[in-house]
């Protein structure tokens, strides 16, 4: 017995001695980060002959694109132009500028918005199904599917497609600076990885750290909204509020680019999410809600905004001044059925349920003669095509006069951060002296940016690039 643990501990020692003999890898451009921007680079590249690698500290790919719930945000795409729901470029900026959009951010989000119908047409000739038209800025995945999830579908499979190699449980911990350039990153790979909930939780049990050189680096790293210290930091207003965004959402280009002073722009902008619903140790999106034309009521049950105004942060500020803090989304029937995602979230209990909108509010404890009133009241814009009470446009389609009645609760939440590195518009990193870093780009949520998107454009412009050296 005893030599057999004598043999049982020298094969452990030489199994560990192994594991931390991992050779450093050359290649032409490391991506940090596996969602929606990083991916695309790395496709672009990859289809271009060109060596890549991508690193994702996570045991699955995605980061914050498998949590984008219901739509992209674009305007003159082919979908929408075949159901009639038109609107310019021009006309969409005009809309952002009153929501207090700087020119230069007015002038990205026009760079992407042009090129929104050849991203719209890639994913959809990869299989993405981008043709349920929401509204004249928003379009879904056919059947209400949720969006992030089928955009890492169709990622994933090109990635192999191509060739793409993907390397997960891989930490990117820091950039190699020789001689004041960058050369490639430091990566910890983690030996043990157990999934729970969905939730990728880290085993420690030893690491294994070994270099990739590069000639460029991508950053996609995703946004902060994960790292109390710099949501402390950045965005102190918001701080200590749940969020949907990824887990491994912690900033890590920030703090990777800290070494070359990399300039963070407007760093307190945060995207809210006033349909975040809580329960059972997870935070989800119930957007689709309101997307299906559901209302939000207060524990009076009144309405008191325009339940899908484009601004969230002004909504999400009148959600946390309602009678303790707390507000409720509710549909009907008819909204319910229109989305498989809604399905899902019902499935998962996250619904209350009545045959009667007066069972409804005393199963949410809101006054049932006043839920009753407001809803009668609303049922009656959605037929007139006007809201009287809170100018409300867009989704104005559930009437309430299909039973039964869903309500869930719902309360403001960190959606992303797109405060971050600050680029030249091929994605290049700048400092805050003002120069450029020739070779180190960094694309979607981590480059101040936010939405697939977003994502998909930025991942482009740094591949061609790359491509163009």
């Amino acid at each position: 017995m005893k030599s057999k643990m004598i043999v049982g501990f020298v094969m452990t020692a030489l199994c560990v001695n192994l594991a931390f003999a991992v050779e450093d890898i050359h290649t032409g451009t490391v991506v940090v980060g596996s969602g929606i921007s990083g991916m695309k680079a790395a496709i672009d590249l990859k289809t271009a002959k060109k060596d890549v690698v991508v690193v994702e500290k996570m045991p699955f790919m995605g980061g914050t694109t498998n949590l984008a719930a219901q739509y992209f945000v674009v305007v003159e795409t082919e979908p929408q132009t075949k159901a009639g729901k038109t609107l310019t470029v021009a006309d969409y900026l005009k809309r952002k500028e009153k929501t207090g959009l700087s020119k230069e951010a007015l002038l990205r989000e026009a760079e992407q918005l042009y090129a929104a119908d050849g991203i719209v047409k890639w994913l959809n000739d990869n299989g993405a199904e981008l043709t349920r038209v929401v509204s004249d800025y928003q379009i879904g995945i056919a059947g209400g599917t949720s969006l992030g999830p089928r955009l890492m579908q169709v990622m994933s499979k090109k990635a192999k497609e191509v060739g793409v190699p993907v390397k997960l449980n891989t930490k990117a911990v820091a950039l190699i600076i020789e001689d004041g350039k960058v050369k490639g990153i430091e990566v910890e790979q983690g030996k043990g990885i157990e999934v729970e909930q969905g939730k990728g939780i880290e085993v420690e049990q030893g690491k294994e750290k070994y270099k990739i050189f590069a000639d460029n680096v991508v950053l996609a790293t995703g946004g902060f909204a994960n790292n109390p210290a710099l949501m402390e930091r950045y965005a102190p207003e918001w701080k200590g509020l749940p969020t949907t965004t990824a887990k491994g959402s912690t900033g890590d280009a920030i703090i990777l680019g800290q070494p070359l002073k990399v300039l963070v722009e407007e760093p307190a902008e945060v995207y809210l999410n006033p349909s975040m619903h809580s329960q059972d140790g997870n935070n989800v999106s119930m957007s689709a809600a309101r997307l299906e034309g559901g209302i939000i009521v207060n524990l009076k049950g009144e309405r008191f905004c325009d339940d899908y105004t484009p601004n969230y942060t002004t909504m999400s500020r009148l959600m946390m001044k309602q009678p303790e803090g707390k507000s409720f989304v509710i549909i009907d029937d008819k909204s319910m059925k229109a989305s498989k995602r809604l399905q899902g979230f019902k499935q998962k209990g996250y619904f209350v349920e009545a045959p009667t909108v007066a069972e409804l509010a005393k199963k949410i404890g809101v006054p049932a003669e006043n839920l009753e009133k407001t809803i009668k009241r609303y049922s009656e814009f959605v037929k007139n095509g006007k809201d009287e009470d809170f100018g409300r446009k867009y989704n104005m389609k559930t009437d309430f006069t299909t039973p039964p009645y869903y309500a869930t609760s719902t309360t403001p939440g960190v959606q992303t951060t797109p405060g971050g590195v600050k680029t030249n518009s091929f994605m290049q990193a700048r400092t805050t002296d003002g120069k450029i870093i020739p070779n180190v780009y960094v694309v979607g949520e981590a480059s101040k940016g936010t939405a697939t998107v977003y994502g998909m454009w930025s991942g482009t412009k740094a591949a061609e690039h790359i491509l163009s050296k």
